[in-house]
């Protein structure tokens, strides 16, 4: 698709509980309401995983404490425990975490 600028416009009348509505939920999916509007009536998903800045940040957290484990074990500060599975689900777990939040939010053709 050619990138083209928006440069024609649409007015049309709702109630104001219509109003609130396609706000709460342009609201809720984190666009804006004239994205929303654009999005629904051209018949494109739109995806809300509620949560998920909330999990991203978790799985981030546990990561660098497993960076800090992996620390103490090279100055041998600790014995080293075999993390290795661990590290390297927790690594899957963030890029299928990541490629989620990249689908969520990339541009909607």
């Amino acid at each position: 698709m050619i990138d083209e600028n928006r440069t024609e416009k649409i007015t049309f009348r709702v109630t104001p509980s219509e109003l609130k509505s396609i706000a709460n939920k342009a609201k809720e999916s984190n666009i804006k309401v004239s994205e929303y509007v654009r999005q629904s009536s051209l018949g494109k998903d739109i995806i809300i995983i509620k949560g998920i800045d909330k999990l991203a940040k978790e799985v981030n957290a546990i990561g660098r404490n497993l960076n800090q484990l992996a620390i103490l074990c090279h100055q041998g500060k600790i014995t080293c425990p075999n993390l290795d599975y661990v590290e390297k689900e927790l690594d899957e777990v963030w890029h299928l975490l990541n490629s989620l939040i990249a689908k969520t939010k990339r541009k909607k053709n």
